[in-house]
């Protein structure tokens, strides 16, 4: 190992706070699609039409565009003008939205309004895909806390756009891109896992079924939101309201997952989804005041949870199933934003109808608190996540755990030391418990556990114990 790898493996807390920059594209989408500061949710410089819901069908295209040019362009982190696409696009149409909206009228306001949201909404893909790709190597062994403390601070960066006059709000949410960018280029001396020693045959993944309750979820999402008004009444601040509560549940269990490290970093992700959306519903339904803001929070927090676990997921298994990141993540981001944008589009037409009436109305959420109810009871559970990082395991059933822990440290090439902490880790002890038997600083275990997961390719515990109870015994084509 040369000194520079040493010098930036050794030190894998140094530049954790680069990966909050995932927090600034977040803050950017909560700032474009939850405020109107730059979009306004009607305008009579688009007659007759959404602004908001064109810019939700021109994001989910360009997400489709995104993959389609991955196929001769991936990986997009390993080209300069990838960062400047991702970041200047997304800045420019930023800038030229509100402009189109608020400065213009007629022919001349559409046409710049569509430019700009085309560029804001392409750059805005192709900065999340790179970040994905970015996020598929990582190898600090924490990275669903990562994306729970960068979504986190997005929340932070979120309401302090809220604070601001609309016009310095603009300039803020231009800005947001680009930082995202300039971070993620910084982002390139972050320790990458090696190949991992247990490939992933995708076939065994049922991605069919998965991706069909992520589209079903994403449409309750959207036919939620696009129903909030009857909800919001004159409360200019139900949204604001709605996400501090959102903010508050993830920054929660972003200190929970903090104190004590989950065993599966995924499963702790997708725990809260079903659930919380599932009483947001309800306690949607409720009056009076505050039941509806405490529903629309428990719903934005279900989701963004879900959008954590689709990355977290979804790039973990292009790595380990030697696929592009475009064509996991990808196409998993592309089937939620379809999906919330059929759901919005439902939340559009569907009161337009002769026979519309409040009993539909609560009729709706009630059918959206079945479908939930049903894809996590059948469908879409703990299990099915877990089973996302289970392998085949060895023909020798009697080999003991030192002699699994033994050829998995051959196979990665793990030090005497790591050698050691990997059993100790295979029997479920903590970190301080190992330090104490050990003789050795927690920092140094950190480190040592931090290596190890990079050069087995693992993002976790749980995808470590797996490498460790398939034990490379007797496995061809293991390199």
């Amino acid at each position: 190992m040369s000194a520079t790898h040493r010098t930036r493996a050794e030190e894998p807390r140094f530049a954790d706070w680069r990966l909050l920059g995932l927090g600034f594209w977040q803050a950017w989408q909560m700032v474009v699609l939850c405020t109107h500061k730059v979009v306004a949710a009607a305008s009579p410089e688009v007659p007759g039409e959404n602004p908001v819901l064109i810019l939700l069908a021109l994001m989910t295209a360009s997400y489709a565009l995104v993959v389609l040019l991955s196929r001769r362009f991936a990986p997009f982190l390993s080209r300069r003008d990838s960062f400047i696409l991702a970041g200047g696009l997304t800045a420019l149409g930023t800038a030229l939205i509100p402009v189109s909206l608020g400065l213009l009228a007629g022919a001349a306001a559409l046409v710049l309004f569509l430019i700009g949201a085309a560029a804001a909404s392409f750059g805005n893909a192709l900065l999340i895909i790179m970040w994905g790709e970015l996020w598929s190597a990582l190898a600090t062994g924490r990275v669903g806390r990562h994306l729970y403390a960068s979504y986190t601070f997005a929340f932070v960066l979120f309401f302090i756009a809220y604070a601001m006059p609309k016009a310095v709000a603009i300039g803020y949410a231009t800005a947001l891109p680009v930082v995202s960018a300039a971070i993620l280029a910084a982002c390139k001396s972050e320790p990458r896992r090696e190949p991992s020693v247990i490939p992933l045959d995708i076939k065994t993944v049922p991605v069919g079924r998965l991706l069909l309750c992520v589209f079903l979820i994403s449409v309750v999402w959207g036919t939620s939101q696009g129903m909030l008004d009857p909800y919001a009444g004159n409360d200019g601040h139900f949204m604001a309201r709605a996400l501090l509560l959102a903010g508050g549940g993830i920054g929660a269990i972003t200190l929970s997952m903090m104190v004590s490290q989950a065993p599966s970093e995924a499963a702790a992700l997708y725990r809260p989804v079903i659930p919380a959306m599932v009483i947001g519903l309800i306690l949607l339904l409720l009056e009076p005041m505050p039941y509806p803001f405490i529903g629309c929070g428990l719903i934005i927090m279900g989701v963004y949870c879900l959008d954590m676990l689709m990355m977290l997921v979804s790039t973990d298994v292009a790595f380990r199933g030697r696929i592009s990141v475009a064509a996991s993540f990808g196409v998993t981001i592309l089937v939620a934003r379809t999906g919330t944008l059929t759901g919005t589009f439902l939340a559009d037409w569907l009161p337009m109808l002769p026979v519309w009436s409040s009993q539909m109305h609560t009729d709706v959420f009630l059918l959206a608190v079945l479908v939930l109810a049903i894809i996590g009871m059948l469908f879409f559970t703990i299990a099915d996540v877990q089973r996302l990082y289970v392998t085949p395991r060895s023909g020798a059933a009697d080999t003991s755990l030192e002699e699994k822990c033994a050829a998995i440290a051959a196979m990665g090439k793990l030090t005497n030391r790591e050698s050691e902490v990997i059993v100790l880790l295979a029997r479920g002890r903590s970190v301080p418990y190992i330090s104490d038997e050990l003789s050795i600083a927690q920092g140094t275990t950190k480190h040592h556990v931090s290596n190890i997961y990079r050069k087995l390719g693992v993002a976790d515990r749980q995808g470590l114990l797996d490498a460790i109870e398939q034990g490379g015994v007797g496995k061809p084509g293991w390199e």
